[in-house]
């Protein structure tokens, strides 16, 4: 009977850092994904990682404080992982709104499927690419390697936190803004270089309404950088992706 119960107990601390981690991720945890399918994929690796981990669980904690607590714990380092994974493509969206605002379309909205909130349509369009590029990257198999490799090095209850993480955090939070600009830049340069030509044809031609003109000149200029810089977009992503999986490693070695 206390094996049977420890064995409960061992796949509830499994389950409550499992499934914090999964219901956060990009893709599979947008809340576009059915809850029924994130938690039963959290239930099948959770299994998985009980059958590799079980034996570095501590013994059996009987008090329900305790057992709570060490629930909570898990709960929050799940979360943390998660949270960290978000700032990449939330400095993607970042660049989307500087775009598409410079374009002429902050007031065209959209639902974005992974925050619940209203996006530009570039904003949302450049998510989508990322999307995909994390895909093809194989951006999913990392992060499940590094949350079946969290258990090694970040044991059961065993979680700290310490100045470092905060620093290595606050850099983290800091390439969103990198990335907004970095992947931004090629379209918000050729718009500023664009307002620049209407403000010498406004003062050259008086005749000419401006406002009328520059809002499909915007538009049309906005689309052929967006277009001409994909390639570039895919390169810088990469760059980003390789700087985002060493502070990831990192981040994860000092929370054991």
């Amino acid at each position: 009977m206390i094996s049977i119960f420890q064995n409960i107990e061992v796949f509830t601390f499994f389950l409550a850092r499992t499934t914090s981690f999964i219901f956060t991720l990009p893709v599979m945890g947008n809340q576009s994904v059915p809850v029924q399918s994130k938690v039963g994929f959290s239930m099948l690796v959770s299994l998985l990682l009980t059958s590799m981990y079980q034996h570095q669980v501590p013994g059996l904690v009987t008090d329900m404080l305790p057992f709570f607590l060490l629930i909570m714990k898990e709960a929050i380092v799940g979360l943390s992982l998660g949270f960290v994974t978000r700032f990449l493509f939330v400095g993607v969206q970042m660049a989307g709104e500087l775009a598409g605002n410079q374009m002429g379309f902050g007031m065209s909205r959209v639902m974005d499927p992974s925050s619940a909130a209203q996006v530009s349509i570039i904003s949302e369009f450049k998510t989508l690419v990322v999307t995909l590029f994390y895909l093809i990257l194989n951006g999913h198999h990392m992060l499940m390697t590094g949350l079946a490799e969290s258990y090694r090095l970040v044991p059961l209850g065993r979680v700290h936190y310490d100045t470092h993480i905060v620093r290595v955090v606050v850099s983290m939070a800091g390439g969103i803004f990198e990335a907004g600009v970095k992947i931004g830049a090629p379209i918000i340069i050729s718009l500023l270089l664009a307002n620049i030509l209407l403000g010498v044809l406004a003062r050259t031609v008086p005749q000419m309404n401006v406002f009328i003109v520059g809002l499909p000149l915007r538009i049309g200029i906005g689309f052929l950088a967006l277009a001409a810089t994909l390639s570039l977009f895919y390169h810088i992503f990469v760059v980003m992706w390789e700087q985002f999986e060493k502070d990831f490693w990192q981040f994860l070695k000092l929370l054991g």
